[in-house]
């Protein structure tokens, strides 16, 4: 039986409101990741915490610490944070965590070597203990992930090779930090810094447990079988799976999932596509990919019957559980996959809300929402608005970019009380730039979703 969405009211499965607390919950989180090393410090005995070099020092170092483990969380695919957090606001998060860590080890370097001792001449590794090779090692390792990191979008890199050059980088710089903190005793000694630290630890190794273990077996519980590669565009394809031995992965319309190929889930190559299928349908999943490189050729390649394995549903793009009048969503290229989902969902459901699609692209082989010729315009209230940058002869659509004049000749004037949800899919600065034009447009942040496309 399908299920009827009415106006105004939430539609199954949606989460809006977890998904509201969980930036204000994961700030809190940070925050006290900072405060209580800083107020074990103080816990400790009058004669750890005296001189103004060595307090500096110790709460740069407690600080660091704590904030390498939340970065090293954040990418570990705990579904709380990143089916409520999503993955855009997890991945600044990420980076934003990572230079504030940097900043703290060096902070600690250099008061390490300004306070009264052997300054300098402790960063001699000649004569260096271990416990100094330790931290410079991890030192090292930290700057080189934060370098590639910055550089990343300007270098280009290839995705497998940048990928795990980062988890190498990131898995010594918590070892090399683990043994410097266990060689050098300094911040062990008191119990109350010994419990902060034997729980980062436990923090840590259960992070590595999820990411590496817990999911690679849950993806081989629920592993899925290739039913269809078909063409989608000169560029793309589209790759139609169903489950084997399960009834599906539950996922809300607009999620994503990291796809294996190989004979186990335990392989370390694997790449996100957003599902494009209805959400009604869990057993059947299907993903349109464009052609970027060596493993979307694999893709292409598939043959019927070939197991592959999923990690997912991740991600906090959907409209499942808003109270909306209407929708407005806006794709670019290949961000016209989760709109895919969130409009066959809607139709499956007779979902009787309106809603205007802006699908923009160079040419028309990126309009993807074509390849199957649906027409969901006959079961859903849906306006369709195709824009082109290089359109062929006789093209009638609309021309150029998304801007604010598009947006008005389609978009009726709100009415006070009317709730609109703005989804914003596509390459950065697209995403940018209709964020900005629909804010302009009176509609609240709160109800305009991004997601853009990057490395996760």
């Amino acid at each position: 039986m399908a299920v009827v969405t009415r106006p105004g009211r939430r539609s199954p499965g949606g989460g809006a409101a977890r998904r509201r607390m969980a930036p204000t919950l994961w700030a809190l989180l940070v925050a006290a990741g900072v405060a209580v090393p800083v107020w074990a410090l103080w816990q400790a005995p009058d004669g750890a915490h005296r001189g103004v070099w060595r307090v500096v020092s110790l709460v740069a170092a407690l600080g660091a610490a704590s904030l390498l483990v939340l970065t090293f969380l954040l990418p570990s695919r705990f579904r709380p944070l990143t089916g409520y957090l999503g993955v855009e606001r997890l991945l600044r998060s990420h980076r934003a965590l990572a230079l504030a860590a940097v900043g703290l080890v060096v902070l600690h370097v250099v008061t390490v070597v300004v306070r009264p001792g052997p300054g300098l001449g402790i960063l001699d590794l000649r004569t260096a203990p271990p416990r100094v090779w330790a931290a410079s090692v991890a030192t090292v390792a930290l700057l080189a992930l934060v370098g590639l990191g910055v550089s990343r979008r300007r270098r280009r890199p290839r995705y497998e090779g940048w990928r795990l050059g980062h988890v190498i980088l990131a898995n010594v710089a918590l070892l090399a930090t683990t043994l410097h903190v266990l060689w050098l005793g300094d911040l062990t000694r008191f119990a109350v810094a010994r419990a902060w630290f034997v729980g980062l630890a436990t923090l840590m190794v259960g992070a590595l447990a999820l990411r590496w273990v817990w999911r690679p077996l849950r993806s081989l519980r629920h592993r899925y079988v290739v039913d269809e590669v078909r063409r989608a565009s000169p560029t793309a394809v589209t790759l139609v799976l169903h489950a084997t031995g399960h009834g599906g992965l539950e996922f809300r319309p607009g999620q994503f999932a990291w796809l294996k190929i190989g004979t186990s889930p335990f392989v370390f190559e694997e790449h996100p596509f957003t599902i494009a299928s209805a959400a009604t349908e869990p057993w059947r999943k299907e993903f349109t990919i464009k052609g970027v490189g060596d493993f979307s050729e694999l893709v292409a390649g598939l043959k019927p019957g070939r197991h592959v394995f999923l990690d997912g549903p991740h991600g906090a793009f959907t409209l499942d559980g808003l109270t909306s009048d209407r929708f407005v969503l806006i794709a670019g290229g290949v961000g016209i996959t989760p709109m895919l989902s969130m409009l066959r969902t809607l139709a499956a459901r007779h979902d009787p809300r309106p809603v205007l699609l802006f699908v923009a692209g160079r040419t028309a082989d990126d309009l993807l929402h074509r390849a199957d010729g649906e027409h969901l315009e006959e079961s859903l209230d849906l306006q369709v608005v195709e824009i082109l940058e290089e359109p062929d002869d006789g093209w009638e659509g609309e021309v150029g970019r998304f801007t604010r004049e598009t947006l008005e000749r389609s978009l009726p004037r709100i009415r006070r009380r009317e709730r609109v949800d703005v989804f914003v899919c596509g390459p950065g600065p697209m995403v940018a730039a209709a964020t900005r034009i629909v804010s302009d447009r009176g509609i609240p942040g709160s109800r305009i979703h991004t997601e853009l496309f990057d490395v996760v």
